[in-house]
Formats: C-alpha cells, sequence, structure tokens
C-alpha cells in the first residue's frame, strides 16, 4: 500500500513539472561568432581586393579588343605592300572607302597614301554642297578616271580625264578636287616615270546612300590611286 502510494506521488510530481515546462521562457540563442556572414564598417581599405570589378559583367567591345591587341590604338592604319588593299574612310553618315591600284602604289605606300588621302578630303567636302547633295546617282553612273601628272618637285602640271562618270558635276567636282589636293614635298625619286615625272591614275564615284528630306543626299565615297 505504502508502495503504490508512492508511485502515485512521484507521477504527480512528474505531471507538475511537465505542465510547468510548457510555460517557461526559451533560452535565448547563442551568441553570433563575430565577424561570421555579417555587415561590417570597413576601416581599413589595404582589406579591400584590388581585383577591378565590372558590375554589368560587360565584354570588352571587338573594337576595342582589337585596338588593344596593336599595342597602340592612336596607331595610324597603313596600307599593305598589295595593291588593291581597301580601307575604310568616312563616317557612319558619309561612308567610303581608300584602295590602291597597281604594285607602284603599293610599293611607294607612303606616297601614295597621302595623296590619296588629300583626295578623299576634298571630295568628301564637296560632296556636301548643295551643287552636289542634290543629285541623286542613277546606278548606271561611272566612276571618273583621271591621269594626273606631276613634275619632279611634285607640283601638278596636267590633268586628264580618261573616263566621264556621266554627271558632268560629278566629272567637274573630281577635277576640282584633284587640284587642290595632287601635290607633294620631296616625292620618292623611285617613283617617278621614264620622262622624269610622276604619273598618277585617279579613280572616283559616289553612290547614294541616304537622305532625310529626299532632295539632299550623302553618298559612299569610293577613292581609288595608282601610280604608273
Amino acid at each position: 500500500m505504502k508502495f503504490a502510494r508512492l508511485l502515485s506521488l512521484n507521477a504527480c510530481l512528474l505531471a507538475a513539472l511537465a505542465v510547468g515546462g510548457c510555460g517557461m521562457t526559451p533560452p535565448p540563442p547563442p551568441a553570433p561568432v563575430a565577424g561570421a556572414d555579417r555587415p561590417h564598417l570597413v576601416t581599413d581599405l589595404s582589406t579591400l581586393s584590388t581585383e577591378p570589378v565590372n558590375p554589368l559583367k560587360t565584354e570588352l567591345s571587338k573594337q576595342t579588343a582589337v585596338l588593344r591587341s596593336t599595342g597602340d590604338p592612336n596607331a595610324p592604319v597603313t596600307y599593305q605592300a598589295a595593291p588593291g588593299l581597301v580601307r575604310q574612310a568616312g563616317d557612319d553618315q558619309h561612308p567610303g572607302d581608300q584602295r590602291l591600284l597597281n604594285d607602284k602604289a603599293a610599293k611607294y605606300a607612303n606616297f601614295a597614301q597621302v595623296l590619296l588621302d588629300r583626295v578623299y578630303a576634298q571630295v568628301a567636302l564637296a560632296e556636301r554642297t548643295d551643287e552636289i547633295s542634290g543629285i541623286r546617282m542613277s546606278t548606271d553612273t561611272r566612276a571618273v578616271i583621271l591621269t594626273a601628272v606631276m613634275d619632279k618637285n611634285g607640283k601638278l602640271t596636267e590633268i586628264i580625264v580618261e573616263q566621264h562618270s556621266g554627271k558632268a558635276a560629278i566629272d567637274k567636282m573630281m577635277v576640282a578636287a584633284c587640284k587642290k589636293a595632287l601635290w607633294y614635298k620631296n616625292p620618292p625619286v623611285g617613283a617617278l616615270t621614264g620622262d622624269g615625272n610622276y604619273k598618277l591614275t585617279i579613280e572616283g564615284k559616289l553612290e547614294t546612300y541616304a537622305s532625310l528630306d529626299q532632295k539632299h543626299w550623302s553618298f559612299i565615297t569610293h577613292i581609288g590611286l595608282g601610280v604608273e
């Protein structure tokens, strides 16, 4: 009887503890470890990574990559020692290209390039005038082909029209551009012809490109130069 009463008392005590435990406040969580994935104030910049950050994850453009690969983004574009090599010129609104026409022009590329640049620049100015920009080129408009002669001192002495474009204004523009552009100080002696002059072939062609008002046009400009 005493044993039964003792068991009943123990059971009551366990029940009381269980009921009282449900109302107890849970123990606080353990204190976080300092520096474990928490925001913190940076007071020493030397702790930051020295790696460059690109937040947009963008890649270098092809153009930038090409410029970097050359080692000098400001290096001039020059012609290789081969005729027919095309160099892009102009801009998005007025595109164009320049071309060396024969082996001799490629051999004396520095000489030919200076003259070609000057002719292209003069044509680019002329084609923006009202007289030329008002012309819409037809598909059968041909290239103007000129022969230009400079004396041994690099002074222009003669221009001959070998082929007309089909539009007199374009022919005149090309002749006028060459008159302004074709001169050279201390030209290379090796580029002289047998008669002691410098003989050049100039080709120029304009193709209609775009218009904002259907009255004035921009062009794709093709200029070539050969040394005979």
